[in-house]
């Protein structure tokens, strides 16, 4: 892995097109040969020629370390290997993006995502476009001087992805493959799995609450037992051939011996299978002294281990720099990927019925995929095998409904319905750089990036979700959108003997404008067409027009003396029309300056100290990217979501029409005219050490302050809207980065080295007129954000199984004047913990063997110091009166009962709601270590090798091999902070990650 930055003796950045390389100046000094292997550094990616030396924080990943890259989002695979950036498997769903975040969290409502670049300019597609194999580098700003001429853009950090290109000499071409397996890569919850097992817990349960109703022992065990299957509160189903009164024996609460199972369907088992994972890359390079090509092909198919998911890509990218004169040159490159997605699971909330992980959880182990007749043969329909919906009647032919999500069946949704993403993304990159006089260079980039969707929804009309009345829907959805960048510059550049001076000036404009239609027709006329002409109800057409334009000046300033001593300044002014014309500007800048040290004449030549470099920074950054809240309804908006809110300083309206054609017009939301830009002020310092040529040390204090933060303020219902959006208050994050490298080997056959990072940070909101209450979170001055809410977990009752919580006594004047208890879960009182869903501690480590020419690499992630609240394990021990029977986490044996009095847990049962509730009981830590990544790979010798092929090799990947946390099932990457949905800190049930083991080969012609 190549995360260190040599920035040693005399180094200097050159800038070529949109890269940079990290020269050595000759001097007339003795330079160890270790300085001689600099790193390439991507800094600013503007175009023009320039040097400079890296006053900022940097991260470098290179080909070679993404070369093993198994994810089809390159992004996704880097988990724990850039120190301050924390790279999370937010969903396995093959396609979907990973959770980026620089140094904790930098905002509430707006987003804290990075901005990307894509050859110089921001972009404007999805990352899932790009193929893995056609990347160079990929380099991560983390402060304001290295990323502030991205200006209102790179406040959350910049994420620079430099692409392949041409090389002088013969044409070289490479051919890539992988193919391997995919698999679930983390345990399920413990989970009740066993039929048998299930009667008798449930049992257990009817007979607590008999008790609790006042019932004797023995009458409770008789009434539980008669009542299993067929009472008020029964199961409906009975798996097995002896009578439903019969099934529990009330003396032991144990299955009947005699019992002998007719069917058991394993949910998870049929839902969640190994697929195949395949991958093909063909690239062909060639240069000459004035032209430069790059040309590839390349082809993925992810199947994902959920029914009917996975991710299909082909993408084809050219990429030409020519040199027209000595003083011009052009660069132009185009790209064009189409990607189907298959997502199930996408349109389903996290806790409704028909969410495919959710359902595999709570579905209890009785029930089967597939209908029974009464001696447990299956039933046959026109379609095969009959789906059992619930509510077709019970499969013995008792006429009862299930009892959890009667007419629905997630696997026969998984299998018949379909929920397909087909994107065609056009990216195109052009740069004209003309050095027309002495130092002065112009320079004018163009990027366009243009996404074309259809994204379909069809449910099917045989069962589930849209049976009934609707008899099947079909939803086809269309979107275009378009974002065009241009940027003129203009440079200056000239070395007064020991003086090196570098000016920018410049102007950028970026315009995006989106574009939906969605349409959605029911009563399906022949079942499978996922056509919306398929359906002949009409229901809806619904669309939008989204724009958003960014206009910005900027200028940069670098100076160095003498290679020793570096000073960078950069300004920008820009424009956002997010906000209104009277709050729209906003001036951004940038300070940093380093002292290369080991360039002093007392450390020259110093055998143990062989590189040392102090750097500070200081600037500050906008950030217009605000979102809608999760609460907010907008129909026209209702396939694709209402993630950003590109008119935030206006009021939003629709129009709502009845059956009759009249319209009804309503406020969706409440406009703010004052909102203005959201400031990220960021500190950096820190010092970058070579030891022995051996040994990299970086290391950094940070301190990220958040002015005038963008929040979705609730209001009271009498306003008649949920939300306004308002600058809050002020939040900061202050920590330390540490990045270590350590070449314990160097040999001509055998290498060893071993790295490691590690982030610490203290996040805290430090200015806020009112505290305020959101979901389960308070926010209040001096406390972190997303601070939890809750009531305190007191205990249990050992006489009755109640659950006991915390609650505050008070005088008459309402000041709190001592804590009591209470078994009334409304009279209990909440909380501000001292536990957020924040980490502390988060970054990753690993090692990289290599015998002749056999390599290994194994890289770990860590995440320590956070909480998050496992709504997923509450529901698995819920207790109510009423309403759906779920299966049980195991811990259900820790529960009390009238004969396990001694309990950690209440009561489970059918009569007390409140016992399971909300609480601190169910926050854990959200702690981790992950085996990210293994890769074993073997390059052929040369002298093997028939004449024409330069290299071959072959190799072993493994992804998402290992999990280890403080609960079975939990997977708290899967934990989200700072997004806009109302799931922040707590597990969901999302798509989780995906192993995967491939065989690779490599040749190279």
């Amino acid at each position: 892995m190549n995360v260190k930055l040599r920035v040693l003796s005399a180094g200097v950045l050159f800038f070529i097109g949109g890269q940079a390389l990290l020269a050595q100046k000759k001097t007339n000094d003795t330079i160890p040969e270790k300085t001689k292997e600099i790193d390439e550094v991507v800094v600013v990616a503007f175009g023009s020629q320039k040097k400079q030396s890296i006053a900022g924080s940097v991260a470098k990943i290179d080909a070679k370390e993404l070369a093993n890259a198994q994810t089809s989002n390159v992004v996704t695979s880097l988990s724990g290997k850039v120190g301050g950036v924390q790279i999370t498997t937010n969903s396995g769903q093959p396609g979907d993006p990973p959770q980026v975040r620089f140094r904790g969290l930098g905002s509430l409502s707006s987003s804290n995502n990075p901005l990307y670049v894509v050859d110089g300019m921001p972009f404007g597609g999805n990352i899932n476009a790009l193929n893995n194999n056609d990347i160079e580098s990929i380099t991560f700003l983390k402060d304001a001087s290295a990323n502030a001429l991205y200006g209102s853009r790179g406040a959350n950090g910049v994420v620079m992805i430099t692409t392949k290109k041409g090389k002088k000499g013969k044409m070289n071409i490479t051919f890539d493959t992988k193919f391997g397996v995919n698999s679930r890569a983390v345990k399920e919850y413990d989970l009740i799995t066993d039929p048998g097992e299930f009667y008798q817990v449930y049992f257990e349960r009817l007979r607590v609450s008999n008790v609790f109703a006042g019932m004797s022992y023995a009458d409770a065990s008789a009434d539980a037992s008669a009542n299993l299957i067929t009472g008020p509160e029964g199961l409906a189903y009975n798996n097995y051939n002896v009578p439903n009164d019969k099934l529990i024996d009330p003396l032991t609460g144990k299955l009947n011996p005699s019992a002998k199972l007719l069917y058991h369907d394993d949910w998870n088992k049929e839902m969640f299978k190994p697929s195949v994972r395949q991958e093909y890359n063909i690239s062909l390079q060639a240069g000459s002294d004035k032209l430069n090509t790059y040309f590839s092909l390349g082809y993925l198919n992810d199947q994902g281990f959920l029914l009917n998911s996975g991710f299909k890509r082909f993408s084809g990218r050219s990429k030409v720099d020519y040199q027209i004169t000595d003083k011009l040159k052009v660069s132009t490159s185009i790209n064009y990927t189409r990607t189907d997605q298959g997502a199930p699971n996408s349109l389903t909330g996290n806790a409704t019925y028909s969410n495919l992980i959710g359902w595999g959880r709570n579905i209890a182990p009785i029930y089967p995929i597939w209908a029974r007749n009464a001696d447990g043969s299956l039933k046959y329909a026109s379609y095969g095998k009959m789906y059992d919906f619930g509510s077709m009647g019970n499969p013995n032919g008792m006429g009862l409904a299930r009892p959890y999500g009667g007419g629905l069946n997630t696997y026969a949704k998984a299998a018949l319905d379909q929920v397909r993403n087909i994107e065609d993304n056009v990216s195109g990159r052009a740069s004209l750089s003309w050095d027309f006089y002495d130092g002065f260079n112009f320079t004018y980039n163009f990027g366009m990036d243009i996404v074309n969707g259809n994204y379909n929804s069809y449910g099917n009309n045989i069962g589930g979700d849209y049976y009934g009345k609707t008899n099947g829907q079909v939803r086809t959805s269309t979107s275009n959108d378009q974002t065009f960048n241009n940027q003129q510059l203009l440079s200056w550049k000239k070395n007064f003997g020991q003086h090196n001076i570098d000016i920018l000036i410049g102007h950028e404009n970026n315009d995006y404008t989106s574009k939906m239609l969605s349409g959605t027709r029911t009563n399906i006329v022949i079942p499978g067409g996922t056509n919306v002409s398929n359906g002949s109800r009409f229901v809806d057409l619904n669309g939008y027009n989204d724009v958003y334009t960014t206009e910005g000046y900027l200028s940069r300033i670098n100076y160095g003396y003498a290679n020793k001593y570096f000073v960078n300044a950069s300004y920008r002014r820009d424009a956002s029309s997010v906000f209104s014309p009277d709050s729209r500007w906003g001036n951004f800048f940038g300070l940093g300056g380093a002292w290369m040290v080991s360039n002093e004449d007392f450390l020259k030549g110093n055998k143990i100290v062989t590189s040392l470099k102090l750097k500070g920074s200081y600037g500050e950054q906008g950030n217009d990217a605000l979102y809608y809240p999760d609460s907010v309804s907008m129909n026209h908006r209702s396939y694709f979501g209402w993630a950003r809110n590109y008119k935030a300083y206006q009021s939003q309206w629709e129009n709502i029409p009845d059956a009759n054609g009249d319209v009804s017009i309503v406020q969706v939301y409440e406009g703010n005219p004052d909102i203005k830009w959201e400031t990220s002020k960021n500190l950096n310092t820190g010092f970058e050490l070579e030891l022995f040529n051996r040994i990299t040390i970086d290391a950094e204090y940070f301190q990220r302050k958040v002015n005038d933060l963008l929040f979705n303020f609730p209001l009271a219902p009498s306003t008649g809207t949920s939300f306004i959006t308002r600058n809050i208050g002020n939040m900061q994050n202050t920590g330390f980065e540490l990045n270590i490298s350590a070449d314990i080997i160097k040999g001509e056959n055998f290498n060893w080295t071993v790295y490691g990072n590690g982030t610490y940070y203290k996040n805290k909101v430090t200015y806020l007129p009112n505290s305020f209450t959101s979901e389960i979170f308070k926010f209040e001055e001096g406390k972190e954000a997303y601070t939890f809410n809750l009531r305190k977990f007191a205990g249990v009752n050992a006489t009755n199984g109640n659950a006991i919580w915390y609650k505050d006594t008070k005088d008459a004047n309402g000041n709190v004047t001592g804590q009591t208890t209470t078994e009334v879960y409304t009279d209990a009182t909440l909380y501000s913990l001292d536990k957020s869903a924040n980490p502390k501690y988060y970054g990753g480590f690993g090692t990289r063997l290599g015998y002749k020419g056999i390599n290994l690499s194994m890289n770990f992630a860590y995440q320590f110091g956070g909480y998050m609240y496992d709504g997923n394990y509450a529901n698995m021990l819920r207790s109510r009166d009423s309403g759906d029977i779920t299966n049980f986490h195991k811990d259900i044996y820790n529960t009390w009962t009238p004969t396990n009095t001694n309990a950690a847990l209440p009561a489970v049962d059918r009569v007390r709601p409140n016992n399971m509730s909300t609480s601190d009981l169910f926050l854990i830590k959200s702690d981790y270590i992950s085996l990210e990544d293994v890769s074993v790979t073997y390059d052929f010798s040369k002298t093997l090798l028939p004449e024409g092929i330069s290299g071959v090799t072959f190799g072993v990947f493994a992804t998402n091999l290992a999990l280890w946390s403080k609960r079975q099932g939990l997977d708290p990457r899967l934990n989200s902070v700072g997004n806009s949905l109302g799931t922040n800190g707590q597990a969901t049930n999302k798509y989780g990650a995906q192993r995967s083991i491939s065989l690779g080969l490599t040749v190279k012609f």
